[in-house]
């Protein structure tokens, strides 16, 4: 969600609940949407935890989704709120900061809440935390939170009822679990402007029954991005299938897609069904797809131009209904140069690609995803472990070559091995050779004058921007990305600098 989008909302209020309205109906059910509107809001008005709270049943324990970074300490505000929820008529905003943070390890701002209202009752609240004010009015963000809050509780109302119906026509079946988004391992965590872009690929792509190819460096979270097109597709409802093509030789990784049949080979004392069978109707996730070998390449193209193939030793011919994920992250151009990959499975594969980008070039995730691994493992070791700032400092400054895998993996062995509740830049277990982002190149200037200074730093800036538009393709998002400023900064400074993508891209 775009900020000029929110400075219109007070004068369009339709345009805003078209766009909610929008998310309800790709959502699919009531967790998504939460999660969706939290992340819409938390961009749109640069907050850094977000919770929607519901009140239970009598006896039962309260609903509740978080998102942003103190997730912990946000859901706790908003079972506050929900105590004198009667009386919180209006959305409401007070400069403060967040319960069981002192101030100096902890963020103060504006806190905003409304309550979630269906057809007469209040059904919860919505809490968001921003560490300033937003912008534009308050009074305009205030009337935005009452519009959601309105669209987003009716529409929990409706499907709450809904559900109920769905169980009394239907007593055989059994109650479904709705599980927070925060502890969702299939959900994808980062609001910069590439991941976005990402997200909105793969909506666009999830309604299709076309081949996807995945691409990217080890870490970039391939998998994750595989579950979720099957997660937002026709199919969620059937299996999801992986297979790591690089995990098994050449021998076995015939007999684990297509299976064999008894007395196939030594050691095959029964039929067993292979990964295309058992992913009929579903998803086949096929990783490290430039790995295998080409007598396999040859058998998998035939399977996804016929949709037909036969198990090890059989002469029965079989069909299945599969979308296939692929993914890699070796270069398969290169590849089918030296011949080493088929070109016609290459372009059979190469319908709907998507590229992830590495964690290096999306640094504004990188507190999110450490706020989620923090709160995950904290609650897995039963700690309370919090990061300083220059601690965080340090994180986002680091390059990450393993990207979020090794995110993960330094939280986790931060967390375990922790001896103090608030984390020092001594205590974030990085390589002894870090890899730091290179800083610029010392340049010597003639000794500084009032004239000079200026045009230095001018000439630097110039340089840096030329610098990222040429490491981004000329893409201007993933170049402000790259700078750390916001695609309308990068755009005022183009003009100041009269620089114009095509002057990077020949």
């Amino acid at each position: 969600m775009r900020k000029q989008a929110v400075s219109n909302a007070a004068d369009s209020p339709m345009q805003w609940l078209e766009q909610i309205a929008h998310l309800a109906q790709s959502a699919r059910n009531s967790a998504l949407l939460v999660e969706r509107v939290l992340q819409l809001l938390g961009d749109a008005l640069e907050a850094i935890a977000g919770a929607v709270v519901l009140a239970g049943e009598a006896g039962k324990r309260p609903q509740e989704w978080c998102w942003g970074t103190y997730q912990q300490q946000i859901v706790q505000v908003g079972h506050e709120l929900l105590q004198g929820l009667e009386a919180h008529s209006a959305a409401t905003a007070r400069h403060t900061g967040l319960p069981g943070i002192r101030r100096e390890t902890g963020p103060e701002g504006v806190l905003l809440s409304v309550p979630l209202r269906g057809l007469q009752q209040a059904l919860g609240v919505l809490v968001l935390f921003c560490p300033r004010e937003p912008t534009p009015a308050l009074e305009t963000m205030l009337a935005l939170l009452e519009l959601t809050g309105t669209y987003v509780g009716l529409y929990l109302q409706t499907t709450g009822l809904q559900e109920r119906l769905k169980a009394l026509t239907e007593p055989g079946e059994a109650p479904s679990i709705s599980v927070s988004p925060s502890y969702d391992p299939d959900r994808i965590i980062g609001t910069s402007a590439c991941m976005r872009a990402i997200m909105q690929e793969i909506a666009q792509a999830a309604r299709s029954r076309s081949t996807v190819l995945l691409r990217g460096e080890s870490g970039t979270g391939k998998e994750l991005v595989a579950r979720a097109l099957h997660r937002f597709s026709e199919r969620s409802q059937q299996p999801f299938v992986k297979l790591n093509c690089a995990a098994l030789p050449e021998s076995l990784l015939e007999s684990e897609l297509f299976g064999h049949e008894r007395g196939a080979f030594t050691g095959a004392v029964k039929t067993r069904r292979g990964r295309f069978e058992l992913a009929d109707h579903g998803t086949l996730f096929l990783d490290e797809i430039g790995d295998i070998s080409l007598a396999t390449q040859i058998k998998l193209l035939r399977v996804l131009q016929e949709r037909t193939f036969e198990r090890v030793g059989g002469s029965r011919s079989l069909t299945v209904d599969v979308r296939i994920i692929a993914a890699s992250n070796a270069d398969l151009e290169e590849a089918v140069r030296t011949r080493r990959f088929r070109e016609d499975l290459y372009y059979r594969l190469h319908v709907v690609p998507i590229v992830l980008p590495p964690l290096r070039e999306r640094r504004e995730d990188i507190p999110l995803l450490v706020g989620h691994f923090l709160q995950r493992f904290n609650a897995e070791n039963r700690k309370t472990l919090k990061i300083s700032s220059p601690a965080m400092d340090l994180i986002v400054g680091y390059d990450w070559p393993g990207n979020v895998r090794e995110l993960e993996n330094c939280i986790e062995r931060m967390v375990v091995m922790a001896r103090r509740e608030i984390v020092a830049p001594e205590d974030v277990p990085l390589p002894v050779n870090i890899h730091m982002t290179t800083p610029p190149p010392r340049v010597l200037f003639p000794e500084p004058t009032a004239s000079t200074l200026p045009k230095a730093v001018a000439d630097i800036e110039r340089e840096r921007l030329l610098e990222a538009l040429r490491r981004s393709g000329g893409v201007q998002t993933r170049a402000a990305a790259l700078l750390g400023i916001t695609p309308r900064q990068l755009g005022y400074k183009l003009k100041k600098y009269h620089i114009a993508p095509k002057m990077v891209l020949g």
